[in-house]
């Protein structure tokens, strides 16, 4: 049997996930390297406890792991739909959240309009924001103390005062903290694609333009790369620095060259990504170009929403129509309250 133009070739490494659920219309995907994640943060806290020596506790080293990867997810997802939720307020549209090995892609398409992207990108920061506001009052009445509560950005983790922290239970509510912290620190520095850069980008737009904006933000952001990738060959987790910032550097080098043709986009992604999607318009001449497998996926998903659009259509103008037979042979009065709501929202949208 062919493979339907809506099918999700994998040949494609962003199709190489499965749905785990469905809220508030968004379908929620997990990568299946996500999950090879958490085997990996298992992996390094066994070596970590090996190399210190003494008995190891393989239960306590499981739960830890499980547990911080799980508490990741939660900070990650809630961020993505912050960034949904943000669309949507604008007047935009949201269906899809992919967890990934970097972080969250929020398929989101706000108006093409500086301001509802502006909104759509710090309602994801502003997620992190509420965690920490919610959790920092647990703590401090928990405790009884302000310095349980791990305020230093360049400690993000580890309480003011340690001794404050009395319990495990404890202890996982300041990680909670900690993480959703670093999260959005590390997401609001002018690098685009992250937030930061996102919202550089949005105000500079209603400034000097788009194709400007973007031209000026991929560059900050490609500085920006450079400087974290140096950076990562001195810290411990310089893999996931360097590989970060080799992806962002990519990004805003791509980003620019698209700026440069004059190609506008038109479908957006927010969260902790570097694999920014858009559909090309013609470049007044430009040679073609083969399609990455990146613009490839988008261009299958954006036949799919179309699909679910076309046949949403034909049911409600079949229903429609049904309705309009039933009010030609029994009256309006025969119709039910859904009906007439359905009826007035067609005969308003006719009208616009």
């Amino acid at each position: 049997m062919g493979m339907s133009q809506f099918d999700r070739p994998m040949d494609n490494p962003l199709n190489w996930s499965f749905k785990i659920g469905r809220l508030f219309r968004i379908d929620i995907r997990l990568h299946i390297i996500f999950i090879l994640g958490a085997f990996l943060i298992i992996a390094q806290e066994y070596q970590a406890a090996k190399d210190a020596g003494g008995p190891i506790q393989h239960s306590k080293l499981l739960l830890y792991g499980l547990g911080s990867y799980a508490i990741l997810f939660g900070i990650v997802l809630l961020h993505e739909f912050g960034h949904c939720f943000g669309a949507r307020w604008t007047g935009g549209d949201a269906d899809e959240i992919l967890l990934w090995p970097l972080g969250g892609l929020a398929m989101v398409s706000p108006p093409h309009k500086p301001g509802a992207h502006l909104i759509t990108t710090v309602a994801g920061p502003a997620v992190n924001v509420i965690i920490c506001v919610i959790v920092a009052a647990v703590l401090i009445l928990w405790t009884g103390k302000l310095t349980a509560v791990p305020w230093n950005p360049l400690h993000p983790l580890t309480p003011i005062d340690r001794s404050a922290i009395t319990s495990s239970a404890q202890h996982w509510v300041v990680y909670v903290f900690g993480l959703s912290y670093l999260l959005f620190l590390f997401n609001l520095l002018p690098m685009f694609p992250l937030d930061g850069g996102r919202v550089l980008q949005s105000i500079l737009w209603a400034r000097v333009g788009y194709e400007q904006s973007m031209m000026t933000a991929t560059m900050v952001g490609m500085i920006g790369a450079i400087c974290l990738g140096v950076f990562g060959l001195f810290t411990g987790a310089s893999w996931l620095l360097l590989m970060i910032a080799v992806f962002g550097y990519l990004e805003c080098y791509r980003m620019r060259q698209m700026a440069k043709m004059g190609e506008m986009t038109t479908t957006n992604e927010f969260g902790y990504d570097f694999s920014r999607g858009y559909t090309s318009l013609d470049g007044g001449g430009a040679p073609e170009r083969k399609p990455s497998f990146i613009q490839q996926w988008h261009q299958k998903r954006a036949a799919r929403r179309a699909e679910k659009e076309r046949i949403k259509a034909k049911e409600r103008e079949q229903l429609v129509e049904q309705i309009l037979a039933k009010v030609s042979q029994d009256g309006l009065r025969s119709l039910t309250s859904r009906e007439r709501r359905i009826l007035e929202e067609e005969t308003a949208r006719r009208k616009n």
